[in-house]
């Protein structure tokens, strides 16, 4: 009787590095941001543009220092999805989706309508060849406004029409999104699952993150062949959501969630070593010999129209934690 031996195998990454996957590499279409009047909005349209440039500039600036007062600074001007991230890039030692802080044609699209809070304003800007998108939240009258979300946009996507600035946009900030958005949400995290399942029928999957998300998956279960098993799995984040109206009625929403990759050993698997820096510090150890669970903090803006599929027009994600054994 012949005895197999075991086999070592290197991870070298685990999907998706935002950096690799195609997003952003040409600038995104969105709709000029309308003109000048204060009319049903819950701010003007100049004072939005200096509400925009003052928070978005001190946010991607922030200190990423682990100390107190790195923290309590970070909270001054960061809150929901965009918070969640950085902290976990502090925490993981991990890089964000966004590669420096140059903000360029830094532009407001979209205001929230009326005078109850909270308050939002949704906004756009350029850093290097990739379109971001900005959400700005004010929860009450003596809050100020923070980056709620900082998300590259997808190669070739684009916002579709808002209401102009004077008339304002509907917008649902809530920790409860509209029930046509978790539905989106949910059939497309089936859809990018790995192993993969049936497309689904409401969502697109075809935009740069989706379609790098499933070739990726697809190519680490390769490497690992028989020496381990490799699931992916998406699922909706605690934390609240900013949803939009748009213009024909569909939404633009923000979505936080959390990417999990689960990587099983087989009897035929001696140990999987390591290489991401971050991967390694996380788990404290340069291999495993069982299993290694990767989860990742994720923003989703998701288009949700009145008829059609639902997609993806931007997302970011960071290493939030890890366990290995």
């Amino acid at each position: 009787m012949t005895r197999r031996t075991p086999f070592v195998i290197t991870l070298v990454t685990l999907p998706v590095a935002l950096g690799g996957c195609g997003l952003g590499a040409s600038i995104a279409g969105v709709h000029d941001a309308p003109a000048e009047d204060s009319g049903g909005a819950s701010i003007s349209s100049q004072a939005a543009d200096q509400v925009a440039d003052r928070v978005i500039t001190g946010a991607v600036d922030v200190s990423r220092a682990s100390d107190k007062k790195g923290e309590a600074a970070r909270a001054d001007v960061l809150s929901g999805p965009a918070l969640r991230e950085v902290e976990a890039a502090v925490e993981t030692k991990d890089r964000t989706s966004r590669s420096d802080d140059t903000i360029d044609g830094l532009k407001v699209l979209a205001v929230s309508r009326g005078t109850d809070w909270p308050r939002a304003v949704l906004a756009t800007s350029q850093t290097d060849d990739v379109q971001y998108l900005h959400v700005l939240v004010a929860p009450a009258v003596d809050k100020p406004y923070t980056l709620f979300a900082d998300v590259p946009m997808a190669s070739g996507a684009s916002v579709p029409a808002l209401a102009p600035i004077e008339e304002g946009s509907p917008v649902k900030v809530s920790k409860a999104p509209s029930q046509d958005v978790t539905a989106a949400a949910d059939a497309w995290a089936k859809g990018v699952a790995y192993p993969a399942s049936k497309a689904p029928a409401d969502v697109s999957v075809s935009d740069g993150f989706s379609a790098a998300l499933k070739k990726n998956a697809k190519a680490t279960a390769k490497d690992l062949g028989k020496l381990a098993t490799y699931r992916q799995s998406q699922a909706i984040a605690d934390g609240q959501s900013v949803e939009f109206e748009l213009a024909d009625g569909g939404s633009l929403t923000f979505l936080p969630m959390t990417r999990t990759d689960t990587i099983t050993a087989t009897s035929k698997l001696k140990e999987l070593k390591i290489e991401q820096p971050a991967l390694k510090r996380e788990i404290d150890r340069s291999s495993v010999k069982k299993s290694l669970t990767v989860k990742h903090a994720e923003t989703v803006a998701f288009v949700t129209p009145p008829e059609g599929k639902a997609r993806v027009v931007g997302a970011s994600d960071v290493l939030e934690s890890a366990k290995g054994r």
